[in-house]
């Protein structure tokens, strides 16, 4: 639980970069418009801002550097720059799809002393190569071996769906093969209209897909020589592990800033506090009513009789959002 132990010490910045992406997924949570690309000079104070936020919290701050594909963005190496130079307070992790790591950008995110590189893999050649496009399967693996070749922490990130949530099992042996240090899943997301609403799991699929997860976090515990390990502290994991409950951080020590300089609680969760081209931060995070009132971290009624309802208080936050537009409800993925 690595990151679990990143989380609970620093404040989360996740920052889109940018929408700019060398691919076109399924099940994108990007809109088919025109990418929005700030100019270095608004992504500087931005940054300055989040310095701000953990200097008045009196934390220190992880980012993850995301997009689209941070790889597009033509400021992500100016960005890194900054955070370089303030590494004592503020790490970060680049969340990539891994195919545009060749040798050199491996070398020169190596450079920058990442925390680790996260690669998004969706399950086997086929089903990895539908969602994502055609040959990504191999160029995600090269990007990989020229990760694990600087010696970066590299984890794979899967994205359960109703396509492919029965394919964790290939996703642990690709990660066992090019000797990836962590493996770690969470469920889909429906936003928006997008025709792939319903590629969120149901009660009974989420139910197997834990399952299926738990079975082969249990069989790496009894395997020789292997340096991958699984994460299961997200939503409604620990029904299965008898761990602590995993409770959501959003708006509380995570907040995350879009493409367009609009901060959400999270990107699974888009309710819009406010623009940074306009607005402050840190003023933001004290005086907004959604971000205060998920900080107050109100227990679902559903929930309330619960054992785990204090750290747990109702799973999902994102997914109760989307399907219901309010939070006060248990995740429908939930057995107890």
């Amino acid at each position: 639980m690595w990151w679990w132990r990143l989380l609970v010490k620093r404040f989360v910045l996740q920052w889109h970069l940018s929408e700019n992406c060398n691919l076109k997924c399924l099940h994108c949570y990007q809109e088919n418009h025109k990418p929005i690309q700030l100019k270095y000079e608004q992504l500087e104070n931005i940054y300055n801002q989040y310095k701000k936020l953990l200097k008045k919290l009196k934390m220190k701050g992880h980012i993850n550097i995301t997009g689209g594909e941070p790889l597009c963005n033509p400021h992500l190496f100016k960005i890194l720059e900054l955070i370089k130079e303030d590494s004592e307070n503020i790490t970060f992790s680049i969340l990539t799809n891994g195919t545009l790591i060749n040798e050199e950008i491996a070398k020169k995110i190596k450079s920058y002393n990442p925390y680790y590189v996260q690669v998004s893999l969706e399950g086997g050649k086929k089903i990895n190569d539908y969602i994502r496009g055609n040959g990504t399967y191999k160029k995600i693996a090269k990007g990989i071996v020229n990760l694990r070749k600087q010696d970066i922490f590299t984890s794979i990130s899967f994205t359960a769906n109703k396509l492919n949530y029965d394919e964790f099992p290939k996703v642990v042996k690709y990660a066992r093969k090019y000797r990836v240090n962590n493996v770690w899943s969470d469920r889909y997301i429906p936003l928006g209209d997008s025709e792939d609403k319903n590629l969120a799991l149901s009660y009974e699929e989420t139910r197997k897909y834990l399952n299926i997860i738990n079975n082969e976090r249990n069989k790496l515990m009894n395997k020789k020589y292997n340096i991958t390990t699984i994460s299961m502290y997200r939503a409604l994991q620990f029904q299965m592990t008898n761990d602590f409950a995993y409770g959501c951080t959003a708006g509380d020590t995570l907040l995350t800033v879009m493409e367009n300089g609009d901060l959400v609680p999270c990107r699974r969760m888009p309710i819009v506090i406010g623009n940074l081209l306009q607005d402050d931060m840190y003023s933001l995070y004290k005086k907004s009513k959604v971000l205060n009132e998920l900080r107050t971290k109100k227990i679902p009624d559903e929930c309330s009789k619960c054992e785990h309802s204090e750290m747990c208080r109702g799973g999902l936050k994102c997914l109760t959002y989307a399907i219901y537009k309010d939070l006060n409800h248990k995740d429908m993925g939930c057995n107890l």
